[in-house]
């Protein structure tokens, strides 16, 4: 391989790096804006084509920027106080101008007096726009959406004991 082709390689990995570091910080920008309620923020990280859906509450797939800023407003006037913690992110830059992430989330929140635990996927398709990712989809998997009183704070009536192995 030639000193060319080494640099040419090199500089496609660093292109790469910072694609994902980019949407990776997108993915912050997200959770920042949403527990933060900086309209600014959300508004600019979406296509205005986005794809979204909330499952399974949405009911299907809706589209348009309009729609996913009022539905997200809608969220946060119904529960305030919210902590949103996003983990185990995967993202694969797909193409020069696509790519798709995908992660864990943990919301804590509050709605009416009572203290509510959350947690699900996230499925995104990014998009490259005037140089800057954006969201072109969304999708939220709602694992477990719950009250302090239903008994998400009781570890031990959520996990079962673990398996003696000798019991068989």
């Amino acid at each position: 391989m030639t000193a060319e082709d080494r640099l040419t390689k090199l500089e496609a990995e660093v292109r790469v790096l910072k694609d994902k570091d980019e949407i990776w910080r997108l993915i912050s920008r997200y959770a920042r804006a949403m527990d933060e309620e900086i309209d600014d923020e959300l508004a600019a990280i979406f296509t205005d084509d986005v794809a979204f859906e909330t499952k399974p509450w949405s009911g299907g797939e809706q589209s348009g920027r309009d729609y996913v800023i009022r539905a997200f407003k809608s969220y946060q006037r119904r529960f305030g106080n919210r902590k949103r913690f996003i983990v185990n992110e995967l993202i694969d830059v797909t193409g020069p101008d696509s790519a798709t992430a995908w992660s864990n989330w943990l919301v804590l929140h509050a709605n009416d007096g009572d203290s509510y635990a959350g947690w699900g996927s996230y499925d995104w398709n990014c998009r490259r726009v005037d140089g800057h990712w954006l969201f072109s989809k969304m999708v939220i998997t709602v694992d477990c959406m719950t009250t302090l009183e239903k008994g998400w704070g009781d570890a031990a009536s959520l996990i079962a004991q673990y398996p003696d192995k000798r019991a068989r």
